[in-house]
């Protein structure tokens, strides 16, 4: 009797005694070579990944040497194409199980190429002008395709380029309309704010703690840089505090990150600005240090108690 037969006399013994079904072995079986595939599995995605960042720089480097002697219509063909193929496979793969997980990034590189040929065509054969009119071209035309797309799939990473897209076409529009970039900044931050929220509650959270820290910062940033030296300066430490009280609500600690930093600044800039010349100037310094440490004292219980507990 071969060492083969003998250990197949074993486990049909053990299999006789436990009452196991030729069906249990084979499910053993399968769920033990199960980690094996999954290593391989993971092993192809990254090597795919890593292959692909080089191909895409390999031909990058190649276009930017060659872009010169291109023809117009070359120069349109090499990222337009691209970037349209990349978005159809991306929408291909997003309905196929087996590669599903390459959607999002096909989905990326399409939002990357597709503005850049579309600038590159109006470059190439536009009349000239003014180039904010491109820019808002190429935005629309990507709000639309973008949140077309989210409505079909359903993906949280369209619905973010989707949003991209939108906070581009407000941006230019308003420029176009001769608002200052203070009040740009202010009224988009702002505006971001609600909509992340929104967002968020959608169940699509993807990067939405992100939204909350550029929304944030903007609209301090802006509104800073407006009140400025005005009589209302002081409304900017009411925002803040209002930022903090906002990032309690959402449970995020990017909203809280910047808007204890924007009230430790506003309080170093007045301190600075009113008692740098006065004789309790060092005094007035201690007096800020001791603020400094209650203020990070205090948002740490907040992180503690009102976000990290979430």
């Amino acid at each position: 009797m071969t060492a083969r037969e003998e250990a197949l006399q074993r486990i049909a013994a053990i299999a006789r005694e436990h009452e196991i079904e030729t069906a249990d072995i084979a499910a053993a079986l399968a769920g033990a070579e199960k980690p094996a595939a999954g290593e391989l599995s993971a092993a192809t995605r990254l090597l795919s990944f890593l292959g692909g960042i080089f191909v895409l720089a390999g031909l990058g480097v190649f276009i930017e040497m060659r872009w010169e002697a291109m023809p117009s219509i070359a120069r349109v063909a090499v990222t337009l194409v691209p970037g349209i193929a990349a978005f159809a496979a991306a929408f291909l793969a997003a309905g196929d199980s087996r590669r599903e997980k390459m959607a999002d990034p096909l989905f990326l590189l399409g939002a990357l190429l597709q503005p850049a040929g579309i600038l590159t065509a109006i470059s190439e054969y536009g009349g000239g002008g003014d180039e904010r009119y491109a820019i808002l071209l190429a935005a629309g035309v990507m709000f639309v395709q973008q949140l077309a797309a989210f409505f079909k799939l359903q993906r949280g990473l369209l619905l973010f380029l989707t949003l991209i897209a939108a906070v581009c076409i407000c941006e230019v529009s308003m420029d176009l309309a001769g608002y200052g970039q203070d009040t740009i900044a202010f009224v988009l931050g702002l505006s971001i704010l609600p909509v992340s929220r929104s967002i968020e509650r959608m169940g699509h959270a993807i990067s939405v703690h992100l939204w909350y820290f550029a929304g944030s910062a903007a609209m301090l940033t802006g509104l800073f840089s407006l009140l400025e030296g005005s009589a209302v300066e002081i409304l900017f430490l009411g925002a803040a505090c209002a930022v903090v009280f906002f990032s309690i609500r959402v449970r995020s600690r990017a909203p809280l990150a910047v808007g204890t930093i924007a009230i430790l600044g506003y309080v170093g800039y007045y301190t600075a600005e009113h008692f740098s010349d006065v004789v309790g100037w060092p005094l007035a310094l201690i007096a800020f240090g001791a603020l400094l440490l209650g203020l990070g004292a205090a948002a740490w219980r907040i992180d503690r108690k009102y976000i990290s507990s979430a």
